[in-house]
């Protein structure tokens, strides 16, 4: 038996199969440049729902099919995703349809079964409570999701095993966003005014990154210092910012850096002080007594006693005419004055950061100014314009010659690089807008179609058109044709059908000279085929 391919044909094999390669090599690069294509015009999905029931995920895609809005199963459990130009609509049709239950103390007005006891009552309100609270936080513009955790204590009769209860918030922050220490507090006095008798400072808040945003209980000397250092922090921002709006009208937006260091007293004081004044006297009180004494004539309770006559040493002072005369015993007097001390009673409490120094410096940049040709030329201050400059600076910062306050103001050009506006329109960074992602994946689309054009689709081109655009003998024959040895019709066809026609001719003749016979039988055949 023969074999079916002569191990001399295989080169020609090999070159009659080159142009299939390059064909399959670049219908393979078109595909992909259209898969590119379309990856990089593909909608951006969003999260819809997540940690949904398998019932409620059935539901929610029915539901979505059904309005023709796309969805996506992701990897976690029970998650969707829609496409985000969409997403507020298949919300608002999910919750006019009902399919997702709203939760928290909707899940209240559910019909409770017989059997049902109070300790699960308790619990679903605890857990729609929560619910509520979350929903509550996560409406800040900051916050992208939140989770309420209560801990209820339990009552008792005995005042002192009685024990507060606490409560946990945990935040989802969107990209690039922070809460500020008041936020912080709004969240923990929510928490702790929706639940009785919970204090403040049994409220934990924790953002996704694991750090503790609340005031941590008790006296952290490692919290309190970062605590510190936040407020100097925004102490210094809030008046840099404060001296660049008040110069920003007088030399232009983007002309004056402002940089502000204050030094505090973070030690809390107190003191109490009592001063007398012994050369200030005031009366206070006075109080005076006179005591006098008269001896009369007799008197008393009627009877023996008191009508008994005078003694006659009595009787010998009265005088002839008859008048008595009463003796009297010397009068006594008696005063008393109080005096009151000048007395001053003081008591002074020194809370923490107290402002001991605060630094200024103040860059301004050339102002421009026209000149004759009409192109503006930056042109220095004069020293009377930095003196009013300094003058603003020091009122709006509440500049104090005693307590060693300074205030430097500096006019000088700066370099181009540095003129760029530094405040940003929005607080997400560039590169994690929305259309920023969106413009980045049409732009590595359109990149990696013009790299697979360039890199494999041309040079593909090039060697296909080589191959049939050259002179002379071909290097690929028909494959074919030579795969089926036994076939010699197939094999004299396949060495007549060449790119030029002159050796085509050449080629004809000698075969005519040479086999004449089956020349007849394929020309015989050709003929057959054409009359069928």
């Amino acid at each position: 038996m023969a074999p079916l391919v002569n191990a001399e044909r295989l080169p020609a094999i090999f070159a009659g199969l080159r142009p299939l390669a390059l064909l399959t090599g670049l219908a393979a690069a078109i595909g992909l440049g259209i898969a590119v294509v379309l990856w990089s015009q593909s909608p951006t999905y969003s999260l819809l729902y997540g940690n949904l029931p398998d019932d409620e995920v059935a539901a929610v895609g029915q539901a979505l099919a059904a309005a023709g809005i796309p969805y996506r199963l992701e990897n976690g459990a029970g998650a969707l995703s829609v496409p985000q130009e969409r997403l507020n609509e298949a919300r608002l049709l999910l919750a006019g349809k009902g399919v997702i239950e709203s939760g928290g103390f909707a899940n209240l007005a559910r019909e409770n079964g017989f059997g049902t006891s109070q300790f699960m009552e308790g619990a679903r309100y605890q857990h729609a409570l929560e619910q509520e609270l979350a929903r509550t936080i996560a409406s800040l513009q900051q916050v992208a999701s939140a989770r309420v955790h209560i801990a209820v204590a339990r009552e008792s009769g005995f005042v002192r095993d009685r024990r507060s209860g606490s409560a946990s918030v945990f935040l989802q922050l969107k990209p690039a966003r922070r809460l500020s220490s008041e936020q912080v507090t709004s969240v923990v006095n929510l928490v702790a005014s929706s639940l009785p008798d919970l204090e403040a400072d049994r409220v934990t808040v924790v953002d996704q990154q694991g750090r503790l945003l609340s005031s941590p209980r008790g006296r952290d000397p490692q919290a309190m210092r970062d605590q510190q250092i936040e407020f100097a922090r925004q102490f210094e921002e809030s008046y840099s910012q404060r001296v660049e709006n008040l110069l920003a009208p007088l030399v232009g937006v983007g002309r004056v850096r402002a940089q502000v260091s204050a030094e505090f007293d973070m030690s809390a004081s107190e003191e109490a002080r009592e001063q007398y004044k012994p050369d200030s006297q005031v009366v206070r009180r006075e109080q005076s007594s006179e005591d006098r004494r008269v001896a009369g004539t007799a008197s008393g309770v009627p009877g023996s006693l008191s009508n008994q006559p005078p003694s006659r040493a009595a009787s010998s002072t009265t005088p002839a005419d008859g008048t008595a005369l009463s003796a009297t015993t010397p009068q006594s007097t008696q005063s008393s004055r109080e005096y009151e001390i000048d007395r001053t009673v003081a008591y002074t409490q020194q809370p923490s950061g107290r402002l001991k120094r605060l630094s200024v410096a103040v860059l301004i940049d050339h102002v421009p100014v026209d000149g004759r040709d009409g192109k503006a030329k930056p042109v220095p201050l004069d020293a009377a314009q930095i003196a009013r400059i300094e003058t603003l600076v020091k009122d709006a910062v509440g500049f104090d010659d005693q307590r060693g306050d300074r205030v430097t103001v500096v006019n000088s050009p700066w370099s181009a690089d540095s003129k760029t506006d530094d405040k940003l329109g929005d607080t997400i960074p560039l590169w994690q807008q929305p259309w920023v992602r969106d413009a980045a994946k049409l732009l590595l689309g359109a990149i990696l179609a013009l790299v697979l054009l360039l890199m494999v689709v041309r040079p593909l081109l090039r060697q296909y058109a080589a191959i049939f655009a050259r002179d002379g003998r071909s290097e690929a024959p028909n494959a074919l044709a030579l795969m089926g040895a036994g076939d010699e019709e197939a094999s004299a066809v396949a060495r007549v059908r060449r790119p030029a026609y002159d050796e085509d001719v050449a080629r004809a003749r000698t075969l005519v000279n040479e086999d004449p016979a089956r020349v007849a039988q394929v020309v015989r055949k050709w003929v057959t085929t054409d009359g069928g």
